[in-house]
């Protein structure tokens, strides 16, 4: 069975769906050449239905771990719509962050910046995703780190974990890292990441849903 037209109302129900960041980057690029056709056609096209697809689409390759792809996106992007359009700017910007590895920057990027309503749901799901990599990655680089410097990496308050906050100390422990009192530090322990690995898995969903949207 074919897929509807391209249309806003279309993107919304895609955008606040449950189907699976690898369902949605399929079925967003089977519109890509309708919206390539819209911005090219004669006669006036929604610029907010174009806004919505780029950057719905622009996320969805985040959410599938193909920042590569997502630059690549944006070189695609109608130029005019892609230099005026809010949102198109906050993907612009948080591109920037992601190449030059900025974690604070990243989340400041997806709490603060003003996503439209229907885009949010995917603007947060992408920030548990990006959390959860993370933490994956940054349990097999160290062998210590101090607490500022891992609530960094995990968009948490870098001040209260300086001051070895208990409510932050906790939320690493319970993805199996030791603090060092005495030392003052965190001793990250490697998170497996097989898929069959079901028990893992479900502990670093709980931990980072501990997390919260703001990181407090």
């Amino acid at each position: 069975m074919g897929l509807p037209p391209l249309s806003t109302a279309q993107l919304d129900n895609l955008t606040t769906s449950n189907l699976s960041p690898s369902q949605l980057f399929e079925t967003l690029s089977h519109y890509e050449s309708e919206a390539c056709l819209a911005t090219a056609g004669p006669g006036s096209t929604d610029p907010h239905m174009l806004s919505s697809f780029y950057s719905s689409f622009f996320i969805v390759h985040l959410l599938t771990d193909q920042v590569p792809e997502a630059r690549a996106l944006t070189q695609r992007m109608p130029e005019t719509l892609r230099s005026q359009d809010p949102s198109l700017q906050n993907c612009m910007t948080l591109l920037r962050a992601l190449w030059q590895t900025q974690h604070a920057q990243v989340y400041r990027i997806l709490r603060d910046s003003p996503w439209p309503e229907t885009l949010q749901p995917l603007v947060r799901r992408y920030e548990s995703f990006f959390q959860d990599k993370t933490l994956i990655a940054v349990s097999s680089s160290y062998e210590a780190i101090r607490p500022a410097v891992a609530a960094m990496y995990l968009g948490l308050d870098e001040q209260a974990a300086e001051k070895g906050d208990p409510s932050i100390i906790q939320k690493f422990t319970a993805v199996g890292w030791t603090w060092d009192a005495e030392a003052e530090l965190l001793l990250p322990k490697p998170i497996p990441t097989a898929a069959t690995d079901s028990q893992s898995s479900n502990r670093i969903h709980e931990a980072m849903g501990m997390l919260g949207g703001r990181g407090s």
